[in-house]
């Protein structure tokens, strides 16, 4: 091969080279382009106007707004949802979960998921240890929820616990809480509070009704009676006798308050 046609060839390689590299270029420059167009267009269209939330009963939306919109960027609407997607918030008490969508441009839809309480017991410092159907710790906090059925033990006492861990409770004493709010929501009997005594006996408050069931003993059949019982009292006050109710006995007295 010739000096000249090696030379020819070179400028030719040189030429494909510059080529290439002068499309790259263009290329870089069109996605700069259009990655500082799309920010222009993110960052002065996409303005948080309106935000819908859903799901929420323990917190306002001014509240949860204040859990999740706090930093310089939270009014825009692409921010808001990329945040959540990427670090969903998951310390935000008695919350389970947050979902942040955009309904347009400038609203917001944050769809709320509540954590689910069966109860709540007092701890020796004065917290609320909220758990669920097993007995499973899910929440410890200083906030007293009126909606949550408070529960009183007369021989367990709560210290140190943390989200997940289990009641200190007996296995008998575990099997009729369990058993005892199962019965109440399969029957819709609402109550305010549960007591548990050292002798053993159960007593609910409804209204301003205290409810003595006594021992766990046909619990399930006392619980159904309440069902039908308290619509027909529950604007009085006083006290239901059904600690002696069995199947062989089934008087049950209510004591009305004088």
């Amino acid at each position: 091969m010739t000096k000249r046609k090696k030379a020819v060839e070179k400028k030719i390689k040189k030429r494909k080279r510059m080529r290439v590299f002068s499309i790259l270029l263009r290329l870089i420059l069109a996605l700069a382009i259009l990655a500082v167009g799309g920010f222009l267009v993110i960052a002065f269209f996409f303005s948080v106007e309106k935000v819908n939330f859903s799901g929420n009963t323990i917190y306002s939306d001014g509240e949860m707004s204040k859990y999740l919109f706090t930093d310089e960027y939270s009014n825009n609407t692409v921010y808001c949802w990329g945040k959540n997607l990427i670090f969903p918030r998951e310390d935000i008490p008695f919350v389970d979960s947050v979902k942040i969508s955009l309904k347009d441009p400038n609203t917001l839809m944050v769809k709320v998921k509540e954590k689910s309480f069966t109860g709540r017991m007092m701890d020796v410092d004065g917290n609320q240890v909220y758990f669920d159907s097993e007995g499973v710790v899910n929440e410890v906090s200083p906030t007293v929820l009126e909606t949550v059925v408070e529960v009183t033990m007369e021989d367990v006492e709560l210290s140190g616990l943390s989200v997940g861990d289990n009641l200190p409770l007996k296995s008998k004493r575990r099997r009729e809480l369990t058993h005892l709010f199962s019965y109440l929501e399969e029957q819709g009997v609402p109550v305010l509070s549960v007591g548990f005594t050292n002798e053993g006996s159960i007593t609910l408050v409804y209204n301003s009704i205290l409810i003595n069931l006594g021992s766990s003993a046909n619990l399930e059949a006392k619980i159904l009676r309440l069902k039908y019982i308290l619509p027909q009292i529950a604007n009085q006050s006083g006290t239901l006798h059904l600690e002696d109710w069995s199947e062989g006995n089934r008087d049950i007295v209510f004591e009305v308050n004088q």
